[in-house]
């Protein structure tokens, strides 16, 4: 990205534009997943936004060239919002939701993955009801869907458990950090959304298959206790 922004600015051309915005197409699906809640009808301004960044950027300040992108990127959260014509966020969620969105990036550049609930809680200060309650703004109130797909599903012969069952919480708190988000993402726990196992190994770093080996222990564990009926017992 930074060889197409020094081409740019050699020859600003609307064709030399052109290029720097698909060499930064990484950083604006990732802007667009943070802030827009995946929203892709936010691609056109998101690059719009980008190139009107761009014109702006300084190198003298010693700003890495993604990461200023991403924080000029940050109008996403307030269009995307308005598209939804969501009820306006309290002061106090918004700040939230900007340190939440801070340390997820942040982790993301030092570790190469996003952090599990229990990480960002411990990064952030908020507690984990606190998190689900802002992420919620987030994503404009829209519930994740709930039901499970071959693709999406936990484990073949074993029921998708209520994503605030005693059960899962439980199972989750044992688990490191890159399982808590292999449970949480395959579950739909705390409102996370459900992702294949493609899209869970893109983002964690992880070939599918080493993924699908984790989650098959993780659903071996959770249908060891159920069928000890733990959930009953607690």
């Amino acid at each position: 990205m930074e060889d197409a922004y020094e081409t740019w600015k050699k020859r600003k051309t609307p064709e030399n534009m052109s290029a720097l915005l698909a060499k930064s197409k990484p950083v604006i699906n990732s802007a667009i997943q943070s802030y827009g809640g995946m929203n892709k009808s936010l691609e056109s301004q998101a690059k719009i936004l980008a190139a009107d960044a761009m014109k702006k950027f300084d190198p003298d300040q010693g700003v890495k060239l993604r990461t200023y992108l991403m924080s000029q990127l940050q109008p996403l959260i307030r269009i995307n919002r308005e598209r939804a014509q969501v009820t306006r966020i309290p002061e106090r969620v918004t700040l939230d939701l900007y340190k939440m969105k801070q340390e997820e990036r942040r982790f993301h550049d030092q570790y190469g993955r996003g952090p599990s609930d229990t990480e960002l809680s411990a990064a952030t200060g908020l507690a984990r009801k606190r998190l689900l309650h802002v992420r919620k703004f987030s994503r404009g109130e829209i519930a994740e869907s709930a039901i499970a797909t071959e693709e999406s599903g936990f484990m073949p012969g074993v029921s998708k458990p209520d994503p605030d069952t005693i059960l899962l919480e439980f199972v989750h708190h044992d688990l490191d950090p890159v399982d808590q988000m292999i449970l949480e993402h395959k579950t739909g726990i705390y409102d996370k959304p459900v992702l294949s196992t493609n899209d869970l190994a893109a983002r964690l770093r992880l070939s599918p298959g080493a993924v699908s080996q984790r989650a098959k222990k993780i659903a071996e564990r959770v249908a060891e206790l159920q069928n000890q009926g733990l959930a009953k017992e607690e």
